[in-house]
């Protein structure tokens, strides 16, 4: 893996919209920024260890799957009437 820098972490999680729907925790990018502007260094040094040694967290890979039904469909008893919304982990996102 590259070596990632605090600069591309900052831009990833600065550049996130802050109205994204958090993941299975419920932490949102908002709370991941307040926490980058508090412990940026220890974030940093957690992404770096994780890319380190080629491990993504368990926990980080997980998502809420929400179905919507499709408009003017006439079975919704057929999965097809209806569209599958991933929330993944906020902080899964942002070490991908």
């Amino acid at each position: 893996f590259e070596h990632v820098t605090w600069t591309e972490v900052d831009e990833a999680i600065r550049g996130a919209s802050m109205k994204t729907a958090p993941g299975f925790s419920q932490m949102s990018y908002l709370a991941i920024k307040w926490a980058w502007d508090v412990g940026s260094e220890d974030i940093l040094l957690l992404i770096h260890q994780c890319l380190a040694v080629g491990y993504h967290p368990k926990r980080w890979c997980r998502a809420v799957v929400v179905a919507l039904r499709k408009p003017n469909k006439p079975d919704y008893s057929n999965p097809r009437a209806y569209r599958l919304i991933a929330l993944p982990e906020c902080l899964g996102k942002i070490l991908e």
